[in-house]
């Protein structure tokens, strides 16, 4: 027995459930439709870069054959600021600032699972406006990028600085020893 979109489906309940689990539902009440199919399923997953982050801009390159997502949130923002204060704390320049390194390292484990995907973050210690640090998605569209994984990796990446942003508090309030998240 075959079930056309089968992994599609799966996957979509599996983001779903994710979002309800993060605080996040709202999306998926609101925004995604009542309708499990291929074109619904790939709609949804745009829908949520557009729901999950603040900012999210989308330019198509047709010359390239390639979208440009740049999306950005407070968390972000908030992240490589706390980061930004702990390194001036400590004399750590942000090119060594493993908090700093964490980030990239963490945005690799979820983005780096195809060739047609490639991405950037740029982090801003010092924000000269609203939003200034970002994460640039390259979706190249001369072969299959699965954006189920990509939808759960950007929920995942924005939890993890969700979660990083509690921890750098506590430890510049000097409530948490620093080795407990540069491990």
């Amino acid at each position: 027995m075959i079930i056309d979109g089968f992994i599609e489906i799966f996957n979509m309940v599996y983001i779903a459930k994710k979002l309800h689990e993060v605080g996040k539902g709202e999306i998926v009440s609101e925004k995604f439709g009542g309708t499990l199919s291929y074109d619904a399923y790939y709609e949804n997953t745009y829908v949520l870069m557009d729901e999950l982050f603040e900012y999210h801009s989308c330019h198509y390159h047709e010359y390239k054959n390639l979208e440009l997502h740049v999306v950005s949130d407070p968390v972000i923002e908030r992240f490589y600021v706390l980061a930004g204060e702990y390194g001036r704390q400590n004399n750590i320049c942000d090119d060594e600032n493993l908090y700093i390194k964490n980030a990239r390292d963490e945005v690799r484990r979820w983005l780096d699972f195809s060739y047609c995907l490639g991405w950037t973050i740029a982090g801003h210690t010092k924000p000269k406006r609203k939003l200034h640090s970002r994460l640039g998605l390259f979706i190249y569209h001369d072969d299959h990028v699965d954006l189920g994984c990509l939808a759960y990796g950007l929920i995942e990446i924005f939890c993890w600085f969700e979660e990083q942003c509690e921890v750098l508090q506590d430890v510049l309030s000097g409530t948490l020893r620093k080795e407990s998240f540069v491990a």
